[in-house]
Parts: C-alpha cells; sequence; structure tokens
C-alpha cells in the first residue's frame, strides 16, 4: 500500500504543484470547483488527440498536418451537419481524417513521413483544402450536432476513446513494432519487420483519434473555422508538448494516463497564465520553459538513479569478494 501511495504521489506531483503554485497566486480563480472543471473539460478535446498523436510519436514521427487533418474534418462535418445532424457531423469528422491518413499512410511507402518538409507540405495543402470547402459560408454547428461537446456526452466519449488507447497501447501487436522502430528502425527493420507498414497502421490509427477530436472540438466550440497556410500548427505543439510530459513518467505510469496528466498540467498553466492577463507572447516562452525545466530535472534523476544502481552494484561485488 505505501508503495502504491508513493507512485501515486510521484504520478500526481507535477499537476499537484503547478496547481497549488496558481491557488496561491489567484485564489479567487484557482479555489473555485468551477475552474477545476472547467480545464477538465478543455482537456477531453486535446487529450484525445494526443492520445491519436502519441501513436504516431512512438514510432518517430512528427506530423504538423494532423491539426489541419482535423480541421478539414470539421468543415466537412459541419457542412453535413446541416442535412444529417448530428450523424452527418460524426461521418465527416471521422471518414475525412481516415481517409486523409489512409492516404499518407500510403503515400509513406514512397515519400517517409519523418521528414519535417513533407509534414509541412501536407499541412498547407490541407490547410488550402479546408479554406476552399469553407468557402464564405459560416461554420456554425446547429444546437442539436453541440450536445457531444457537452456534459455527460463529452466525459462518455474521453472515457470509451481512453480505453480504447489504453488497449492498443498495451494490446496491439504493431504497436510494440512501433516502439521497436522508434527505438531502433535498422535493427528492427533487419529483423523483417515491415517499415513502411507499421508506419502506416500508426498513421491511420492517429487520424482515426484525430477525427474523434475533431467531433469534440467542434461541438464543444460550437462549430469551426479553416485555418489555411500553417496556422495550424499552433493545435499540434499542445499535444506534443502533453505527449512529452507523459513520455516522462512513462516509467511509473502508462503513456495513456501520462497524457492525461501532461494535458492537465499545460491546460492548467495555460489558464493560470490567462488569469495572470500574461501576453500571448511571453505566454510561450514560459510553457517552452516549463518544458525545458520538466526535461532537464528528468534526465538529472535519471542519472541519478543509474549511479546510484552501480554503486549498489559495485558494492555488491566487493562484498561478495570479501565474503569469499
Amino acid at each position: 500500500m505505501r508503495e502504491i501511495l508513493k507512485k501515486l504521489a510521484n504520478i500526481l506531483v507535477i499537476p499537484v504543484l503547478v496547481y497549488l503554485i496558481f491557488s496561491i497566486v489567484r485564489p479567487e480563480v484557482f479555489l473555485n470547483i468551477n475552474t477545476l472543471k472547467s480545464i477538465f473539460l478543455q482537456s477531453c478535446v486535446t487529450l484525445v488527440f494526443t492520445w491519436g498523436v502519441s501513436f504516431i510519436q512512438i514510432v518517430g514521427i512528427l506530423d504538423f498536418s494532423v491539426a489541419a487533418e482535423r480541421i478539414l474534418g470539421s468543415v466537412i462535418g459541419v457542412l453535413l451537419s446541416r442535412f444529417m445532424g448530428i450523424l452527418g457531423l460524426i461521418i465527416g469528422c471521422i471518414c475525412t481524417s481516415l481517409a486523409i491518413g489512409l492516404l499518407k499512410a500510403l503515400l509513406n511507402k514512397f515519400i517517409r513521413m519523418k521528414s519535417i518538409v513533407i509534414t509541412i507540405a501536407y499541412t498547407m495543402i490541407l490547410g488550402s483544402l479546408g479554406a476552399l470547402v469553407q468557402g464564405q459560408s459560416s461554420m456554425i454547428l446547429i444546437s442539436e450536432a453541440c450536445k457531444l461537446g457537452q456534459e455527460p456526452f463529452i466525459w462518455i466519449i474521453t472515457i470509451f476513446v481512453g480505453v480504447f488507447a489504453y488497449i492498443l497501447h498495451n494490446s496491439y501487436r504493431y504497436t510494440s513494432l512501433a516502439r521497436a522502430l522508434g527505438s531502433n528502425e535498422k535493427l528492427t527493420s533487419e529483423s523483417g519487420v515491415s517499415i513502411a507498414k507499421t508506419e502506416g497502421i500508426m498513421i491511420s490509427i492517429c487520424s482515426f483519434f484525430v477525427g474523434i477530436s475533431g467531433i469534440l472540438a467542434t461541438s464543444y466550440g460550437a462549430g469551426t473555422a479553416a485555418m489555411a497556410g500553417l496556422e495550424s500548427m499552433s493545435l499540434v505543439f499542445p499535444a506534443v508538448i502533453g505527449y512529452q510530459i507523459g513520455k516522462l513518467l512513462e516509467r511509473r505510469v502508462n503513456i495513456v494516463l501520462g497524457c492525461i496528466i501532461g494535458i492537465f498540467t499545460m491546460n492548467t498553466l495555460a489558464t493560470g497564465l490567462i488569469s495572470l492577463s500574461i501576453p500571448s507572447q511571453l505566454k510561450d516562452t514560459v510553457t517552452g520553459a516549463f518544458l525545458l525545466i520538466l526535461l532537464i530535472s528528468s534526465s538529472y534523476l535519471d542519472r541519478r538513479k543509474v549511479q546510484l544502481l552501480r554503486r549498489q552494484a559495485s558494492e555488491n561485488r566487493f562484498n561478495e569478494k570479501s565474503y569469499t
């Protein structure tokens, strides 16, 4: 029991510490239950998106176009919802994202997605398509279709998606192969694993989660708007940062749960900075510095742990020699 509590404390120390700091600085905001509830609600949309991004991150792909992919799906979903209601939104978001994901997976056989230039090109193409499809139309969602972004539906969808992500990360064969590729691509490919096929499956899974996050984002915000050029790339970074925080905690907790902690921490930080009326440019600086501190701290602690293990091993060998 003591070990479980110790492990839980190690996992929750980052989000609790961040929330505690802002509770001291702005108690009128952060000591309000509605603020905590609002942070959790905002986290649902980003969290589903982050779970999707995690599947391509483990294989070593950083795809900036996933946000533009989500927006294009949302635009088509809003247009279809005017004729088909909620079903139109669901079909538009998921089918569009899946179609784009499958196309990217197919192209990945010839053009590797690990090239930043390729992901930027995809972002520009998808952003332009979103603007063309939207045209002069107002992308406001009908009230009936907004239900999926409200309580209790948003909680139910997020929980089910989280369970599905957990199963895929722990029980799906290709996820294990993706981790192996991300760790050592050359050795894994020499053992007979198809790089293109494994990466393609991860890209397709990511697109499925991106489609669901598009449903939640559009319903929660009661609409969407196309973002041409590279504007949509800014939506990818919170997910990547949330994943990186989850990655830091992966030795103590599953990556799916780690992403929850990471996204909640980042949304708490963002809410706190907004409550302090900090300019957006400085907000990005603080966020980047926060992630840098976490990475340095994690690296230092890991190094200390390795040193302790080596020291213990050395002492054990010395004791064995003394005994003999």
